[in-house]
């Protein structure tokens, strides 16, 4: 499977103008061969905030996000603000190529501050799209092994991580990105915001191998995305019972 990730500039502005930037990403993608978009977090709406407003995952934008996969002719996975029942979600929407909603993931770990505005997701996502098995991350998931390595245990072989806010380092971004997808064995693909000071996007093999990864520019990237390596990560020799207890859940 073709892949591409979508890197945007960090002061996207708000309204029409993010659902047209993210039309143009993905024809640039489906003209490059990609079967998938990935964007960064809140990419369709913008984060919370006073210009900011949530929608439901059957909202008008979401609508708009699946018109835009089927005009292009590739399934995208773009992170949003999603209002439900009083509520504000970190979330992201996957989208077949025929405009199929297939999976909203809610974003299950929040930053330190973020429980005043947000809450937090109540599970993970896995989803079978053209043959593989996305296991869906958003943001400060990333920080957690043990989302990567749940998705991965439950049959997720191409890890999507929706980068966060722009401003995340390289020295940080980088190398949690090369260790979820070195200690799964695990192809990994990071959706992120371009502007100063901030990691790029980037597409990284089983062993952590850089595919392909962005400039300091606001653009795209693609690349061939290879088998997942389970064994390679040594995830046939786990002894859960040794640790059964760190991975419990908290009384």
């Amino acid at each position: 499977m073709r892949v591409a990730a979508w890197q945007p500039a960090a002061g996207l502005g708000q309204g029409a103008e993010r659902p047209a930037a993210l039309e143009a990403a993905a024809r640039a993608a489906a003209a490059a061969g990609a079967a998938l978009l990935l964007a960064p977090e809140y990419a369709l709406l913008g984060p919370p905030g006073p210009e900011a407003r949530g929608t439901p995952s059957d909202g008008p934008e979401p609508g708009t996000l699946a018109e835009i996969a089927r005009s292009a002719g590739v399934a995208i996975a773009a992170g949003y603000l999603e209002a439900c029942s009083g509520r504000l979600y970190s979330a992201v929407l996957l989208v077949e190529a025929d405009g199929r909603a297939v999976a909203n993931y809610r974003r299950s770990h929040l930053r330190p501050g973020e429980a005043e505005r947000l809450a937090r997701g109540a599970w993970l996502s896995v989803m079978p799209v053209g043959g593989r098995r996305f296991g869906l991350l958003i943001g400060y998931d990333l920080r957690f092994p043990e989302v990567a390595r749940a998705l991965v245990l439950v049959g997720a072989d191409l890890l999507l991580v929706l980068g966060g806010l722009p401003g995340e380092p390289e020295a940080v971004l980088g190398p949690l990105a090369a260790a979820r997808a070195i200690e799964n064995g695990t192809p990994l693909v990071l959706a992120a915001w371009s502007g100063p000071g901030s990691a790029p996007a980037r597409i990284l093999g089983p062993a952590g191998e850089v595919l392909a990864v962005g400039g300091a520019e606001p653009g795209t990237i693609v690349a061939e995305i290879p088998p997942a390596d389970p064994t390679a990560a040594g995830l046939v020799e786990r002894r859960p019972r040794l640790y059964r207890a760190l991975v419990a859940e908290e009384p």
